[in-house]
């Protein structure tokens, strides 16, 4: 039993932990929602999209034990979850809401995690946070739409 005037997890426990947590980030990402409106470019054929940046910066992605196929219409649709974290310490890891587009830029060991896109179904809260950790799926309409 602590004393009256102690805590037994000190009250810079999660940031003193934060350092840590991001030195196990081997992938950079953006994360954002639409800008505007989309454009079609009639010669190439092609309709692009801007994103706003709410986070760019370091994290750690990992699949989670969860892959599933339904079947949609007659189609089948396949998905899979994954935890994305951020690095806490960083402007935009806060603002980051259900919805939004986690583009992954690069990445040191799975180059075909390169370039995929992932969408935030849930941001993980806790008392104590040594990192920003997102519930993502590689399937869109597993999320909700953001704001």
């Amino acid at each position: 039993m602590p004393f009256d005037t102690t805590t037994v997890i000190p009250a810079d426990w999660s940031r003193h932990h934060q350092t840590a947590a991001a030195g196990g980030m081997n992938a950079t990402v953006t994360v954002g929602t639409p800008a505007g409106k989309p454009q079609y470019d009639p010669a190439t054929d092609d309709t692009t999209q801007s994103w706003t940046q709410e986070y760019a910066g370091p994290a750690r992605v990992q699949p989670l034990n969860d892959s599933r196929t339904e079947d949609v219409a007659g189609q089948q649709m396949t998905g899979r979850a994954y935890l994305a974290q951020l690095d806490a310490r960083l402007p935009g890891a806060d603002a980051v809401e259900a919805g939004m587009r986690v583009r992954v830029l690069t990445c040191d060991n799975d180059a075909a995690l390169v370039h995929q896109v992932l969408w935030v179904v849930d941001m993980q809260m806790g008392s104590e946070r040594f990192t920003r950790d997102l519930v993502c799926s590689d399937n869109q309409s597993d999320a909700p739409s953001s704001s």
